[in-house]
């Protein structure tokens, strides 16, 4: 019998021999990496995804869709069980259709005597906008002049005779990133639903403050901004119980920082400016189940315990993203490591799992049902991976010093595979030991696993890509993926994946880690927030999530 082959670990930054642990047979190692190498196919799945699918908000048409397509891509390669599983469901569907907006200069025609003959109009500019998604849209294009948000009583009453079917702007915020932006809109939906249950309840509207008084004018709807070029989507408040009967119905949409600063300079000089908006947003009461989509590689003699490779599904919908690195890329990978591996005729002693989340987004909805539906298998769980960084490659990932052995052994043969040529260097896996315990936060479905001391681990991406320019927003596209690191990425996901379901143990436990620090801006149901006596304020950034 010919000697294992050596190969190559990185451990926190150095690369030495790799740990000599029996994980599987070389013959498929090598047949892992040809595949892997020679004949990817992870920007064909991206493709198709991101261009026949789109964005995949959860509970939306879309995202059952791609539930199906996931599945079906599965049973086609020879996986078994392929199947959806639901973890819940949602009170409504909501579906984005197209959404567009523009700035128009309004000009009088007047006659030789100047006499005013009639009105015409000049586009100034086309808007790139957002809507809160379960947010009411628009009947066709809506068209309204452009008023400044009245700030109090004074302001109020001077402005109130031009609010009917006016789109009203609102202030500019501190520069306080996505999270901040998000959190207004929220708070200011919150403010319209409470306003009208007060006034339905009986209360005079005259003793409402300002923001809420202004909430019930017949205003076409409302212009924020991100302050950036960037233009972020998330969700109004309850969206997963939403009552269409106690909803809002004022649209509200954010637009770039470009978009406010034109639109406010053309006020400030007393243009008479209009907005045209049209939002075709589809509410369809429900309730409508939602699902993780799953499918194994069966194992061999131990097929009892598990490995499992996933990423999440869903995605944000904002106008013109397509969901592509939050997370097309990681939903490619995931379903490409399964391809290679089936066409690599792998047989792993532990059965392979793999898992395509939704509700990811809205606060790791899909994974934490998947943990409760799955209670009785978690101590039999040897590792759970989730691919959620982008489009960068898989260039790490942290485990307890007891894990870090058979993970570097795991991942070695990736090693000095991989050459970036734009980059110069080779697209290696280093695993760093966090001591004692392994990290127990962070915003991907891992987390759902680490709480639990079950081994997760969200790959660290490395490379030249930007995340932040595509996260959530209108830039999520095809385009921003680049080949060679999903490349990297799917084949270090396959072969992970089979040398730790073919070791002689589980990865080991260690201490659980540290408990998780509460992430109220992940909330699926925040608590109704008291009305404000003045515009609701922006909040703190907090931590950047999937």
């Amino acid at each position: 019998m010919a000697p294992p082959v050596a190969y190559t670990a990185v451990i926190d930054g150095v690369e030495q021999p790799a740990p000599v642990i029996a994980m599987g047979d070389d013959a498929t190692v090598r047949a892992i990496l040809d595949e892997g190498k020679n004949r990817n196919q992870v920007m064909s799945h991206l493709k198709r995804l991101t261009s026949e699918i789109g964005p995949r908000l959860t509970g939306s048409t879309s995202a059952e869709r791609a539930n199906e397509w996931c599945r079906d891509l599965y049973a086609q390669w020879g996986l078994k069980d392929a199947r959806l599983e639901s973890w819940g469901e949602v009170a409504v569907r909501f579906d984005r259709g197209p959404s567009t907006g523009k700035v128009l200069l309004r000009r009088e025609k007047k006659d030789d005597a100047g006499v005013v003959t009639g009105v015409e109009y000049d586009d100034l500019r086309e808007l790139t906008l957002s809507a809160q998604a379960w947010s009411p849209g628009t009947d066709g294009a809506v068209r309204g002049p452009i008023v400044k948000e009245p700030k109090d009583e004074t302001e109020f009453d001077a402005a109130r005779e031009r609010l009917a079917g006016a789109w009203v702007l609102i202030a500019a915020p501190a520069p306080v990133g996505q999270r901040g932006i998000r959190g207004a809109m929220a708070a200011r939906y919150e403010l319209r639903r409470s306003a009208m249950k007060k006034v339905a309840e009986g209360t005079d509207v005259s003793t409402l403050t300002v923001p809420e008084r202004l909430a019930m004018e017949p205003v076409a709807g409302y212009i924020s901004t991100s302050r950036d070029e960037r233009v972020w989507t998330g969700a109004v408040p309850g969206w997963r119980e939403l009552d269409l009967a106690a909803q809002p119905t004022h649209p509200h949409i954010v637009v770039r920082g470009s978009d406010y600063d034109a639109i406010n300079s053309r006020l400030h000089d007393g243009e008479p400016i209009e907005a045209e908006i049209s939002l075709r947003h589809t509410l369809t009461p429900g309730p409508f189940p939602v699902y993780n989509t799953i499918a194994e590689i069966a194992g061999t003699d131990l097929a009892h315990e598990f490995v499992i490779v996933s990423a999440h599904l869903d995605s944000w919908d904002g106008p013109g993203s397509q969901g592509a690195t939050d997370n097309g890329t990681g939903t490619a990978v995931t379903l490409e490591a399964a391809r290679i591996l089936m066409a690599a005729g792998a047989k792993p002693r532990r059965t392979i799992r793999f898992v395509n989340w939704t509700g990811e987004e809205q606060g790791l909805l899909g994974s934490a049902g998947y943990v409760k539906t799955h209670e009785a298998e978690l101590d039999r769980i040897s590792a759970v991976f989730v691919d959620d960084g982008g489009t960068n490659y898989q260039g790490g990932a942290q485990a307890a010093s007891v894990m870090v052995p058979m993970m570097a052994a795991a991942t070695a043969p990736i090693n000095g595979q991989f050459y970036s040529r734009v980059d110069g260097k080779f697209m290696n896996v280093n695993v760093q030991n966090t001591g004692e315990r392994i990290p127990g936060g962070g915003g991907s479905d891992h987390a759902s696993f680490n709480r639990l001391n079950v081994p997760g681990f969200f790959w660290d991406e490395v490379g030249r890509a930007d995340y932040g320019y595509g996260w959530h927003t209108q830039h999520d596209r095809y385009e921003l993926a680049i080949e060679e690191y999903l490349v990297q990425s799917s084949t270090n996901s396959a072969m992970a994946a089979y040398r730790l379901a073919c070791a002689d143990q589980m990865l080991p436990r260690g201490k659980p880690p540290e408990p998780r620090r509460p992430r109220p801006d992940r909330d699926a149901t925040p608590a109704p927030a008291p009305a404000p006596t003045e515009a609701p304020a922006v909040p703190a950034p907090a931590p950047a999530g999937g």
